[in-house]
């Protein structure tokens, strides 16, 4: 990543941590220390404070009194009501795109699956990758109807629903099943299966949170903010 491309040093910082956060290598929790970052990109003190300043704005650090900063932790109400919106939004996008799609586009989906299918047996693949490409075969429908707005006001919503999505792929195993799921949206989606697509695509939204159930209460406890037990995984 070149200097060149960012105005100056303390956004070239905000940048890289920036997305090391929504990429989870600065996981939920963790310390940010100062000094390392200083060490790092060989910069002094006051962008580094630049950069951090702007992390905290934007929400994905925050700073305790007489400890440091951290990098916030996951809302589990934030996700699912995230996710509650996702498919009350793109069920409306899908309607929509059965009245319009053409052959043109129904080959851009074949297409964004085979390659889905061709990325995950690659040597050293990444989980970022995957995310990526998924989020890419889900726009498509969105920007067949124009409105690709929508779509971008969905992805904008990093601090906590991205993350949990990059999650939810990291400790995926079976990546096969995701396609299929993938492959039986474009299925009725050819079909023009209104109401089986509906259900398909509520359950594809939904299942990670379902899947991820010991994950979020056990293994990466420690991600998420506390919060009340009774009702915490109604969906």
């Amino acid at each position: 990543m070149g200097e060149m491309n960012f105005k100056n040093r303390g956004e070239l910082v905000y940048e890289t941590l920036k997305q090391e956060i929504l990429d989870l290598r600065l996981k939920p929790g963790q310390m940010i220390s100062e000094n390392d970052i200083c060490e790092r990109f060989g910069v002094s003190r006051t962008p580094v404070r630049d950069a951090l300043r702007l992390l905290q704005e934007q929400g994905f650090a925050e700073t305790i009194p007489y400890r440091g900063t951290y990098v916030t932790l996951l809302s589990l109400d934030n996700i699912k009501q995230m996710i509650y919106m996702r498919v009350a939004v793109e069920t409306m996008v899908l309607r929509d795109f059965l009245e319009v799609q053409t052959p043109m586009v129904i080959e851009d989906i074949r297409h964004s699956i085979a390659q889905q299918r061709a990325v995950i047996r690659e040597p050293g693949f990444e989980p970022e990758q995957f995310y990526r490409m998924d989020a890419q075969m889900h726009s498509i429908w969105f920007a067949a109807v124009r409105r690709q707005k929508l779509w971008e006001m969905l992805q904008a919503q990093q601090l906590h629903y991205t993350r949990f999505r990059m999650l939810d792929f990291i400790t995926e195993t079976d990546f096969m099943r995701i396609i299929g799921e993938h492959e039986d949206l474009f299925s009725m989606i050819v079909d023009k299966n209104e109401k089986g697509l509906e259900e398909a695509l509520k359950e594809h939204l939904y299942y990670s949170m379902k899947r991820m159930r010991r994950s979020i209460e056990v293994d990466y406890k420690d991600y998420f903010e506390e919060e009340d037990e009774e009702g915490r995984f109604v969906i």
